[in-house]
């Protein structure tokens, strides 16, 4: 895996695609929510509250999570706060569940980064870094998943 700096035109798409998410998880659309989102993402604080390893989830269940959990969170408050950092992940040699690669294909994943001030004590979101994840499919900037560093 390797972390790069996002080129400015892909920083400035999924700037736009997270905007919208933002907005319709503030106002609990999950029309657009599972538009934006792949079928099934990968969520680590899924898995946490669930007491799973397995972290792959329909887009419905993350929603539902996300919905319920997430406004109750320090994250919450600094995703209101707009204060990111997007980054790209270049992984070679990976082929995740929830999408559809060729072999040799580098798996490129656009990461929209927030650091709280200190870890929660809501199971899943003790972390302090957390990133919400794109991927391009078809053209599209797509949600694949969340996932938190301690």
């Amino acid at each position: 895996m390797k972390m790069v700096k996002t080129p400015a035109a892909d920083s400035l798409a999924v700037s736009g695609v997270w905007k919208q998410y933002v907005k319709a998880l503030s106002s609990k659309n999950t029309r657009t929510l599972k538009r934006l989102s792949l079928p099934q993402v990968y969520c680590q604080p899924c898995a946490i509250q669930a007491g799973t390893d397995y972290d792959l989830v329909s887009a419905d269940a993350f929603i539902k999570s996300m919905l319920y959990t997430l406004p109750k969170t320090r994250l919450w408050t600094a995703i209101k706060s707009n204060k990111q950092r997007i980054l790209t992940e270049r992984i070679k040699n990976y082929h995740p569940q929830n999408l559809k690669l060729n072999d040799d294909a580098m798996l490129e994943l656009y990461d929209v980064w927030y650091v709280t001030p200190e870890s929660d004590k809501i199971k899943g979101f003790e972390s302090q870094r957390y990133a919400f994840q794109f991927v391009k499919e078809g053209g599209q900037y797509r949600f694949f998943g969340l996932t938190a560093v301690k």
